[in-house]
């Protein structure tokens, strides 16, 4: 189908800093020796889970994997010390569909060489339930762990003990039970390795770090590689200068691209400044920022937030309260910064991870020397949901195909505000005379959802139609827009008739997903409909259509942004006929 630009809206945008939201509580865990939180992710009763390592605690003086259980206020429920003899460190968790936790990093007192990729699976109470270590001679460390689409895991970090290198990246996948199912290292003749993995929508992985075989640093460059399903290559990309650049965290983006932070010394205000890098679904530049001051300022970690725009958190030595102080800066989905915060005291305070958590707000994880008991202690932070509404709409693209000449077509998008205060939409604008929208003025809650109607009149003229509708509002959003192409034809050609000839439910896309995917099935003949998604314990969470459709072919999307990571299921009922499907929720 050819796509015609039919209309330009010009506009002038003013960027004005907004207050940072206020910050809830900061917690502190640990001893009187060094204890460090690496990761943290909120878990489905709402509390929180920790993971990194402590030499407070544990069967040694050395350092012990540290897993830290809270309640929702960040109060400890319990703690668990997992190793050996020797040093162990976890640098990312994620929670089971089981209500246990797997954990991911480093062991020095199992395995074969001098330090060994380890995985450790625990029940809900931190009580381990397998092992699973992985490497070879020399040292071997996993920094990134996360659960893939067929319930296994994925782990990425480095080895020195095979490879093309000195060192070099390594992708790990394993089945539910930490099995390895294939493994690959990536990279050239010099030193490699990944600080950071996500499964891709497509089924392979994306991957951050540092290459020094690849790009025009001497010192080294951010590096960024896509793989397929099965850890193979498919393109890799280099960003920085001739100084050290780094790639810390990686996410895909709901555009099918990815944000990247991490640091950069060849470009930026300082020595070091925070690098966030923006790509297309090649991996191709299409914006970078930097952010700092005089000092060193580092992102650790990045994620894409509600309403489109990205949330960093990282250290900065430009500002704050001490040396070191935990720097948390957040950006509309042009990179263009809308608030940053300090956090910590006159000594050395960093963060490692930040997430958006079920009501908008923001947890944080790292260490601070500043507070608590010992020399470092384990650092919890939560900030408070940001005051401004946001605006977010599914999907962004309807497609009418096959319309009838002098016929009018339905389809509907859903508007989310899912900031924390009032969302007005002002006006609802169509860009063309074939389209039109309805209600054309609303005002939605926080947290609440509208649905809005668009018609497509069919013209008198056979062939491509585009247009937009346009929303005007006063919150952040990302897009604002529902773009609309239509295929107008003169009848009916029945080979290209798209009437269900039985009942189907398809797999949902994307998948996995965060927060919303699509489920898509079709009725041969009018029934009543029930189409309903049960969480891993077979409970139901949401209803997605009750009541009686026409034959055709129908679309129901699932909105996870209140639900935590898992595994979910949707089940389909409609007469006699019954079928289910399973998806993940990765945040």
């Amino acid at each position: 189908m050819k796509t015609i630009i039919l209309s330009v809206v010009i506009f002038v945008a003013v960027n004005l800093k907004a207050q940072a939201p206020d910050t809830l509580w900061t917690k502190s865990f640990g001893g009187t020796n060094i204890d460090v939180a690496h990761d943290v992710r909120q878990t489905a009763d709402g509390g929180y889970i920790i993971a990194g390592y402590t030499r407070s605690f544990g069967n040694m003086s050395g350092r012990n994997l540290w897993l830290v259980k809270t309640d929702s206020s960040g109060n400890e429920e319990w703690n668990s010390a997992l190793g050996g003899n020797d040093d162990e460190e976890a640098y990312s968790v994620v929670q089971t569909p089981d209500g246990g936790y797997t954990v991911a990093g480093y062991t020095k007192s199992f395995g074969l060489g001098m330090k060994d990729v380890i995985l450790i699976k625990t029940d809900s109470t931190g009580t381990s339930e397998w092992i699973r270590t992985f490497g070879g001679a020399q040292d071997d460390e996993g920094y990134c762990l996360q659960q893939t689409a067929d319930g296994g895991y994925i782990v990425a970090g480095v080895t020195s003990s095979s490879g093309a290198g000195s060192r070099d990246m390594w992708l790990i996948k394993t089945n539910d039970f930490g099995n390895e199912e294939w493994n690959q290292t990536l990279g050239g003749f010099s030193s490699d390795g990944a600080w950071s993995v996500q499964q891709t929508t497509d089924g392979g992985y994306i991957l951050t770090g540092w290459t020094f075989s690849n790009g025009p640093g001497y010192l080294g460059n951010a590096w960024l590689v896509k793989t397929d399903s099965t850890g193979t290559e498919e393109w890799n990309r280099t960003f920085g200068g001739d100084d050290a650049d780094r790639g810390y965290s990686v996410q895909q983006t709901t555009d099918g691209g990815y944000i990247l932070t991490g640091y950069t010394s060849s470009f930026g205000a300082g020595l070091d400044d925070m690098l966030l890098i923006k790509t297309d679904s090649l991996g191709n530049e299409e914006w970078n920022k930097t952010f700092g001051g005089n000092g060193r300022d580092y992102g650790n970690f990045v994620q894409q937030i509600r309403g489109g725009g990205y949330i960093v958190t990282g250290y900065t030595l430009s500002f704050g309260a001490g040396g070191d102080d935990v720097w948390a800066v957040r950006t509309n989905s042009s990179g263009i910064e809308e608030w940053s915060s300090t956090y910590g005291g006159p000594y050395s305070d960093v963060g490692f991870a930040i997430r958006q958590v079920s009501d908008g707000g923001f947890i944080v994880a790292g260490h601070t020397l500043s507070f608590g008991a010992g020399l470092h202690d384990a650092y919890l932070i939560r900030i408070a949901p940001e005051t401004a509404p946001v605006f977010a709409v599914a999907p962004d693209t309807i497609i009418f195909s096959n319309a009838i000449m002098g016929n009018t077509l339905v389809d509907s998008v859903r508007v989310q505000n899912t900031g924390s205060s009032n969302l007005v939409i002002d006006s609802v604008i169509s860009s063309q005379a074939f389209l039109s929208a309805s209600p054309f003025a609303a005002t939605l809650a926080p947290d609440s959802t509208a649905w809005f109607y668009v018609q497509f009149y069919a013209d008198t003229v056979a062939g491509s139609q585009s247009g937009a509708v346009l929303f005007y509002h006063n919150g952040a959003s990302s897009p604002d827009s529902v773009t609309v192409l239509g295929e107008v034809i003169t009848g009916i050609d029945s080979r290209n008739s798209k009437i269900a000839q039985k009942f189907n439910l398809h797999q949902n896309y994307p998948n996995p997903f965060n927060p919303v995917t699509t489920i898509k099935f079709e009725l041969p003949q009018r029934e009543y409909v029930a189409l309903k998604v049960y969480n891993a314990l077979g409970q139901e969470v949401a209803t997605l259509i009750d009541g009686v459709k026409a034959a055709g072919s129908y679309k129901a999307i699932f909105d996870g942004a209140r639900f935590s990571s898992g595994v979910y299921y949707y089940k389909i009922t409609a007469g006699n006929f019954s079928s289910d499907g399973k998806m993940l929720l990765l945040k």
